[in-house]
């Protein structure tokens, strides 16, 4: 099993530029825009260097237009992953509220997207790594909070690139690298 990640937000969305104003019960699935994609080419020459060799991807649009500018230069297997998929705006609200080390919730919705997520990054993890995931705002937040991230904010922005080590006293760190 796989002690170490990369995990990047998708590209900027029209969606992005309103924060705050979305108040969706279902995540939309749109793409990238012109910033979204100048962000994906402007990190893509340090994720080429990175010792990829899976990556994994959300379904949705956005990770998917993502996920090809940034590997373009990369062979490594692609897989897409359901459970990488973005959370809906109540939860994503309910995430930001969740302390560090706080009990799991007991808000059934929220309480079922972190399963999810749990789920797809222990696919993920059983995969050739380092795995390389594009996904979500959202999933950061959870991934975050299921492995206990002490030492980085859980909340990033558009194509931020970060790194997740298991260390030899069993905990995760996450370091930005972009």
């Amino acid at each position: 099993m796989s002690q170490e990640f990369y995990f990047v937000r998708h590209g900027q969305t029209a969606l992005n530029l309103l924060e705050g104003t979305y108040k969706g019960e279902h995540p939309d699935d749109l793409s990238i825009n012109e910033t979204g994609r100048r962000q994906a080419e402007w990190i893509a020459p340090t994720i080429s260097k990175l010792p990829i060799r899976t990556i994994c991807c959300s379904p949705l649009q956005r990770a998917l237009e993502t996920k090809e500018i940034l590997t373009k230069d990369l062979e490594a297997h692609h897989h897409i992953i359901p459970a990488l998929g973005e959370c809906t705006a109540p939860i994503w609200r309910a995430l930001t509220q969740l302390d560090r080390g706080c009990p799991f919730p007991t808000e059934t919705s929220t309480a079922a997207f972190l399963a999810q997520v749990k789920q797809g990054i222990e696919h993920v993890l059983t995969l050739p790594g380092p795995a390389l995931i594009v996904s979500h705002g959202g999933v950061h937040l959870a991934l975050s909070w299921l492995l206990d991230i002490q030492d980085h904010s859980w909340i990033i922005d558009n194509c931020t690139l970060v790194h997740f080590v298991k260390t030899e006293n069993n905990r995760w760190i996450g370091k930005k690298l972009s």
